[in-house]
């Protein structure tokens, strides 16, 4: 029997042409530069038709993703083909509703190494999305070829997570 939250689907296309991953309770989905756009532009309407998740309105961000969400969206513009080495949504199977965002900084260094960061709506904290979600995100990163290992840093006050 898998351990709760284990992921129960590997990478695949969830129902709408979009790279996704299931675990128990989340479906975790990769953005790309339109899902990105939406957030920026802060259309909940735009973002549940690109990632399939309901967005509270006003669309805010969870903290600490903010201000980084222009850069990962030029990103995104400028290299496609990067889809799943940025952000993740991750959203409840079984109300779709937007938790947070897990994700990773980019495809690995020459070691083989990639860096991973979450954030969880302040609503959502301290129900074991973050982890959950990262586990899903750290064994798609350690599927791929390239990488030999994910790493994390969390900072100091952050207590849930350390």
């Amino acid at each position: 029997m898998p351990e709760p939250g284990a992921t129960r689907a590997g990478e695949g296309d969830d129902g709408g042409g979009r790279l996704s991953l299931q675990t128990d309770r989340l479906r975790v989905t990769a953005l790309g530069v339109e899902a990105l756009q939406a957030w920026v532009d802060g259309d909940a309407d735009r973002l549940r038709t690109e990632t399939g998740a309901r967005f509270d309105v006003p669309v805010a961000t969870p903290p600490l993703f903010g201000e980084d969400l222009p850069s990962f969206r030029d990103r995104m513009a400028e290299t496609p083909d990067e889809l799943g080495w940025w952000v993740w949504l991750i959203s409840r199977l079984e109300d779709g509703r937007a938790v947070g965002v897990c994700g990773l900084g980019g495809r690995p260094d020459l070691a083989g190494a990639t860096v991973l960061g979450y954030a969880v709506y302040p609503h959502s904290e301290g129900r074991g999305y973050a982890t959950e979600a990262s586990r899903a995100v750290m064994a798609w990163a350690l599927g791929q070829p390239e990488v030999r290992c994910v790493r994390a840093t969390v900072p100091v006050g952050n207590l849930g997570s350390v």
